[in-house]
């Protein structure tokens, strides 16, 4: 999901149809789906709890996140919640643990945070959540600028 600009605030040369079409991708984004309600799930306990309560907010404020998109952000939530469970036994175990035969092997909540950590980066690119997954949107919002014209620059200071 990115963070769609308005398209009032487009610059560039966009032909009528092109900035017609992105005008009513906007409506329908705004229009067609319920904005995300805020209400906790009743699944989410503990830290998911409150990774909940920390990201809708900024998600309805940057982005069209909708209803559709609440399964995801729950899952996002239960996942930030096993990476921080998996961290607490690691921390108390630590990296490595001995079996009952003596032998030294890692640590299982180190293999299940791993994997959390790889699930929730892939929701969070989704939700652009992350460094590189704004810089993406915020390359897009660079290129969308019309480019320096030096001519241009020129037969204003002439009009002037």
């Amino acid at each position: 999901m990115a963070n769609i600009k308005s398209v009032d605030s487009l610059k560039g040369h966009w032909t009528k149809s092109q900035l017609a079409d992105r005008k009513e991708v906007q409506e329908n984004l705004k229009n067609n789906y319920d904005s995300i309600d805020e209400e906790i799930p009743e699944e989410l306990q503990g830290y998911a709890r409150e990774e909940w309560l920390r990201i809708v907010p900024l998600l309805k404020k940057q982005t069209p996140a909708s209803n559709l998109d609440r399964s995801q952000l729950i899952n996002y939530c239960l996942l930030a919640q096993t990476v921080k469970a998996c961290q607490e036994h690691i921390t108390q175990d630590g990296l490595c643990i001995t079996t009952d035969k003596g032998i030294g092997k890692a640590n299982p909540y180190f293999t299940m945070q791993d994997k959390a950590i790889k699930n929730m980066r892939s929701i969070a690119n989704d939700f652009g959540l992350t460094l590189s997954s704004r810089a993406k949107i915020e390359n897009q919002k660079v290129q969308q600028k019309a480019p320096d014209d030096p001519f241009a620059s020129f037969l204003e200071g002439e009009a002037s």
